[in-house]
């Protein structure tokens, strides 16, 4: 095959139906940078020749059938004399070989290694440190043993460390704290114990922390909670003892916290309640007691929320009623008095969720006895609940569009700043997509899935093999300011994370090519509800479009460490999902505010629309 293509640069044959062995004749292409040979079916040995390829910068084969020679992952050894290769991706392989205690003397230039789902075995050697130029390390999905490495703290250039699903054991080192740019740690499902490290508030730029399916122990450090820009704590599965702080309202853009399943005892923070964009809320099977805060009734992007197992007692509050998008509520099997209330996301709960509480009334369906009669009627009953919780809603709403959209001034300023490393952490759940997806997405970017044109590209609608749907924005890189629009488009939406934001799945960025992959929106935009003979909102959904919106500026402005102005809001920007629920979108002219920078000093930026 090389001997036809000598000049041949790259091999992008990934996500096809590609079967048999490699050819080894692919090595004779001496200038091939790129092979790219994932997600196919290829059987057989890994060729030993691929390490001839000493311009080789990246090779793909992860999710395929094969195997190497040895019972050693001498794999590692290939590479030894090659100074360019930076991106090794092997996972999902049965590779069934032990890893080499020689790790960190070969390919010491890596800066992406994947070995995730590979059958491997052994003990993370002390060499691993050596490799310092990582950037991105999974051995998750293995059958590796004995202790972490404390050399992993080294490793200064990590951003991902995913050791997940084996055998590891020992205390966490604390030199992990090190790690200056570490965003997403990921070491669940293992035998770690000991306590979570005091040090871990000195990863700033750390933006997930899973820690579930351990054996923890201790009190969960309170240095923890001084991680202000984390989006997820899951710390479930793991035998923490003591009381959940106060503290944990530092944590303004948390949206996942899972500290189920451990020994936590005491009362449950009132400060929760502050956690506006906290989507996942899960504290099942622990000791707490006391009531059930009041103040959840502020946790306005909550899905789900587990209290399942405790000692807690009191009512259910009712400033729930006003959670619009809580789905999941399991309040089972704890002490809970009182009235089951009957509005709000109430209406879609079952039995199943109020269970072994015996004191609790309300409708038959839910299997609990019926109320006796209060003094105040049922009409008058909601009419305080809504004077009580919808109003001050609505209050704040008008409060935060007033501000934002007429005053443009900012009523706070947060010390903190975002991390200035410019190739932050991507998030949990970010795929790697290929050109070649993008265009089988999307068939060849047809005019048939055009949804829109911007300043400095297209859109389009893309389906994936899976059946995901997706939006993808390309740039058109022959406009003046494309390449700093992508920038910093990339660099936002990879920090920030809320409801009423558009969420980023992942981009593709080549020399000629870039691309961001984002969240299908299938309702169009606000622009085409308003102005369309088609199309008619109503005055309710006017109003929680807004609300929409006035959230998603509020978090922009108030809710980071570091302000982000949109600098060009309008109704073509405004998406809507299945449910009509208002996402801002399109950040190509945003501006990140550092200190000593206030609104009123910035430039007036926009497109006409």
């Amino acid at each position: 095959m090389g001997l036809f293509l000598p000049n041949l640069r790259g091999i992008y044959l990934e996500v096809n139906e590609l079967g048999g062995t490699i050819p080894a004749s692919i090595c004779n292409a001496s200038q091939l940078i790129l092979v790219d040979l994932g997600g196919n079916s290829f059987s057989g040995l890994i060729p030993k020749s691929l390490g001839n390829l000493r311009l080789l910068q990246r090779l793909n084969l992860g999710l395929n059938n094969l195997t190497i020679e040895s019972s050693e992952l001498n794999i590692f050894s290939y590479f030894s004399s090659n100074a360019y290769l930076k991106n090794l991706y092997l996972s999902m392989n049965p590779l069934n070989g032990v890893l080499p205690n020689s790790i960190g003397n070969h390919s010491i230039f890596l800066e992406e290694l994947d070995f995730t789902g590979c059958t491997i075995k052994g003990n993370i050697a002390i060499d691993i440190g050596n490799l310092s130029r990582l950037t991105y390390m999974s051995l998750g999905g293995n059958d590796l043993a004995g202790p972490i490495p404390t050399t992993i703290g080294r490793l200064s250039m990590l951003e991902r460390l995913f050791l997940f699903d084996n055998r590891l054991k020992g205390p966490i080192p604390s030199d992990i704290c090190y790690s200056g740019r570490l965003g997403n740690l990921n070491l669940a499902g293992n035998k770690l114990s000991g306590q979570i490290p005091k040090c871990v508030n000195n990863i700033t730029s750390l933006r997930y922390l899973t820690l579930a399916f351990n054996q923890l122990t201790s009190r969960v450090p309170l240095s923890l909670w001084r991680l202000t820009d984390i989006l997820v704590v899951d710390l479930s599965s793991n035998s923490l003892s003591g009381s959940i702080s106060s503290s944990i309202g530092n944590m303004k853009v948390l949206t996942i916290l899972n500290l189920s399943r451990n020994q936590l005892s005491g009362h449950i923070p009132e400060t929760i309640g502050g956690l506006i964009s906290l989507a996942n809320l899960s504290l099942a099977v622990n000791q707490l007691e006391g009531s059930i805060p009041i103040s959840f009734g502020g946790l306005v992007s909550l899905e789900l929320l587990d209290l399942f197992g405790n000692n807690l007692s009191g009512e259910i509050p009712k400033s729930l009623v006003v959670l619009r998008y809580l789905k999941y509520l399991n309040v089972s099997y704890n002490k809970l008095r009182g009235e089951i209330p009957t509005q709000g996301p109430f209406v879609n709960f079952s039995a199943e969720s109020f269970m072994s509480n015996d004191a609790l009334c309300g409708l038959i369906r839910l299997n609990v006895p019926p109320c006796k009669e209060a003094s105040l009627g049922p009409r008058k009953a909601i009419g305080v609940s809504i004077l009580k919780y919808v109003l001050p809603t609505l209050g704040l709403t008008i409060i935060v569009v007033f501000v934002v959209l007429v005053s443009g001034k900012l009523h706070g300023k947060k010390n903190s700043k975002l991390s200035n490393n410019k190739d932050s952490m991507p998030w949990l759940t970010w795929r790697r997509i290929s050109h070649q997806q993008l265009l089988q997405a999307t068939e060849g970017f047809s005019e048939n899935n055009l949804l829109g044109e911007g300043s400095f590209g297209s859109v389009y609608k893309g389906r994936f093999l899976d059946g995901t749907y997706v939006a993808i924005k390309v740039l058109n890189l022959e406009l003046e300011g494309a390449f700093k629009s992508f920038d910093i488009e990339c660099e936002i939406l990879q920090h920030v994370r809320h409801r009423n934001l558009v969420k980023i799945i992942s981009v593709c960025s080549n020399i000629d090519f870039k691309a961001l992959v984002l969240e299908y929106m299938s309702k169009g935009n606000l622009e085409m509800w308003l102005y369309s003979n088609a199309h008619c909102l109503n005055m309710l959904q006017r109003l929680n479009i807004m609300i929409d919106v006035a959230a998603a500026l509020e978090y922009l402005h108030l809710g980071y460490s570091t302000p982000i102005i949109l600098c060009d809001l309008k109704p073509s920007n405004v998406l809507l999902d299945e449910d009509m629920v208002g996402h801002v979108a399109d950040f190509g002219i945003a501006k990140l505010l550092s200190d000593g920078i206030s609104l009123t000093q910035t430039m007036t930026m926009a497109t006409i629309g």
